[in-house]
């Protein structure tokens, strides 16, 4: 595997993946490349992590990397219930169901991007890279939904 070193080391992503070892092989790797990694292996574990709503002092994450079809809670319902929070972070769906009708509904409730499985790995960093530039002071960039 060649990757590219992260252009911000202190970035933080939760990751969301019902699959055991693609959850662990994608932690692993976004870890060997320097980012600090937080997994959910449901939907609702990953909404809760998100709702900031009900706690002032829970962690705030950069990006999301969630897979759509998940036991609990989808990754698309996730999308609609936090839909309005205002300082949702950048999220990238993954599906290996990606048809297009897919890919619309997680950009129409904020998604930034959906990849099909199965996708390369250097070209998923290189992904998360291109949203944080290093002059930008990634981790405190936060994107806002309207």
């Amino acid at each position: 595997m060649n990757v590219t070193q992260p252009l911000d080391q202190h970035l933080k992503i939760l990751l969301a993946e019902d699959d055991r070892e693609l959850r662990e092989l994608l932690a692993f790797s976004l870890f060997r490349v320097g980012y600090t990694v937080t997994s959910c292996s449901n939907g609702l574990e990953l909404l809760e992590r998100l709702d900031y709503r009900q706690s002032e002092d829970q962690e705030r994450y950069d990006l999301v990397l969630t897979d759509l079809r998940m036991p609990a809670l989808t990754g698309l319902e996730v999308l609609e219930a936090l839909h309005d929070l205002p300082d949702l972070p950048f999220v990238i769906c993954m599906t290996a169901f990606g048809d297009s009708a897919t890919h619309e509904a997680a950009k129409a409730l904020g998604a930034t991007e959906t990849i099909d499985k199965p996708f390369d790995l250097d070209q998923l960093i290189a992904l998360i890279n291109s949203y944080f530039p290093a002059t930008s002071g990634a981790t405190s960039q936060q994107r806002s939904l309207s």
